[in-house]
């Protein structure tokens, strides 16, 4: 394959979320990978794409980390607790650390990874007061 081809259907390709540090402080450095028409779209989907992992599908590249709702068929069981969440205050537990981001472009979408911290003890915490995992 040329180069060509391979920039050309790059944002078709599903990049996985890959842990790069544990903070050991309940913070994780993600490096995360979403696609949209615009920038700012593909980094706020690569924010919630980190956060439905380590919702409901953990991370199992890097620094693993296991899913903080661990019952079988989570997200279709929490589908609307899920929606909701990412209709409300997701960003109170994901930022974008500084740093340069990987872009890979096609003519109708962009996809970028993009480093993020994310609080997964504040996540858990939200999910024991939502009482949707247990202490």
């Amino acid at each position: 394959m040329s180069f060509g081809q391979s920039a050309k259907n790059s944002s078709y390709y599903s990049y996985k979320n890959k842990c790069l540090e544990n903070k050991l402080d309940g913070n994780y450095i993600i490096q995360g990978w979403g696609s949209g028409s615009t920038k700012s779209e593909a980094i706020d989907q690569a924010k919630r794409n980190v956060l439905n992992d380590i919702l409901v599908n953990g991370i199992q590249k890097g620094c693993q980390i296991l899913p903080l709702i661990i019952e079988i068929n989570a997200e279709t069981k929490y589908k609307n607790y899920i929606y909701s969440f990412f209709n409300t205050n997701y960003d109170d537990f994901i930022k974008i650390e500084n740093s340069p981001k990987s872009v890979k472009k096609s003519k109708k979408q962009t996809t970028y990874g993009v480093k993020l911290k994310v609080n997964r003890y504040a996540l858990r915490n939200k999910l024991i007061i939502d009482n949707i995992i247990k202490q």
